[in-house]
């Protein structure tokens, strides 16, 4: 595959999972702050920016979630992470099915029809659902109407590896609100109820945690399910095994890639999640464990582009 098509397959995908990802944090987080204190709302806002990468020290946090979405110069804002999305699409139109383009075509251009202003409020939870929505149909037209081929891969790699990152992301940001290691068995503080939920709902994961553990939300629980659950599609421990998947597939047609530093950092990391213990992880620091996840990450990232995008011609030669 030549690696501009690579590239743009890639990166569609991971802007696009950035986007999804975006919409769903900011409607979480601004339906539960409705009616709260101020300082719980500074609290929550201050942990969304950490989480999404995001720099407005000076937005008012009643702007913050209308800048996040709408604000073309802000690079990773969502109506510029759907409209790279879409220009890496138009870059590969030839490998991605008409289903596909017509998808991410509608979703471009309902995101740049968009207006803040002051009707914005009434709005925002019909655009963050139609973005959200309009990421997983399509995640699912990609899946039933692409050969699951080597640009499929690519697909699938860029998607979970965002989505690890995201994750990672989202737990660095909150693993300060309480004392994890308060987790046993008690109930929490109503708050503290509230802003784990708030955590959950951002990886889809309330529901999913609740039938596996119970409605009552205990910390050290929550970041064992979003890490370290095999069968959840937004934790660590899945996404990680989806990159090692898609990677194995792929070394497929790129023999040297067998026994490569970029398939062992994939390997480990997904070792790793397997080999956790979340009472060790804890007692040891979790933000380092995080810290590790995220470098393993930035690692295959760079193995990727090293390996299929930006490799020399004496590894494309002795390949």
């Amino acid at each position: 595959m030549l690696s501009r098509v690579a590239d743009s397959l890639y990166w569609m995908s991971r802007y696009l999972e950035r986007a999804e990802h975006t919409a769903r944090v900011l409607d979480v987080n601004r339906h539960g702050l409705l009616d709260q204190k101020a300082d719980v709302t500074r609290a929550r806002w201050t942990r969304v920016l950490r989480s999404l990468r995001v720099d407005l020290p000076q937005a008012a946090p009643s702007d913050l979630a209308q800048t996040i979405a709408l604000d073309g110069d802000l690079p990773d804002s969502i109506v510029r992470c759907v409209a790279a999305a879409r220009q890496n699409a138009r870059e590969v139109r030839e490998e991605i099915s008409s289903e596909m383009w017509e998808q991410i075509n509608r979703l471009h251009l309902f995101a740049r029809a968009q207006t803040g202003g002051d009707t914005w409020e009434n709005k925002a939870h019909v655009f963050f659902h139609k973005v959200k929505h309009g990421s997983h149909l399509f995640q699912g037209l990609t899946d039933s109407t692409m050969s699951h081929n080597a640009g499929w891969q690519f697909i699938q790699l860029g998607r979970y590896l965002e989505r690890v990152a995201a994750t990672v992301n989202l737990l660095d940001a909150h693993v300060d609100m309480v004392a994890l290691t308060n987790g046993n068995g008690r109930a929490l503080p109503s708050q503290s109820q509230q802003d784990w939920a708030g955590l959950l709902k951002s990886c889809t994961a309330l529901e999913a945690y609740s039938r596996v553990h119970t409605a009552t939300i205990q910390p050290a629980r929550a970041v064992e399910f979003l890490l370290l659950d095999a069968a959840f599609p937004h934790s660590v421990r899945f996404g990680s095994t989806m990159v090692e998947r898609a990677l194995d597939a792929l070394a497929d047609g790129v023999p040297t890639l067998k026994h490569s530093d970029l398939l062992r950092t994939a390997g480990r990391l997904t070792s790793a999640t397997r080999l956790y213990d979340i009472t060790e992880m804890i007692h040891e620091g979790l933000t380092g464990h995080l810290a590790q996840i995220r470098d393993r990450c930035e690692r295959i990232h760079q193995g990727v582009y090293d390996t299929f995008i930006t490799y020399t011609v004496e590894f494309a030669v002795n390949d």
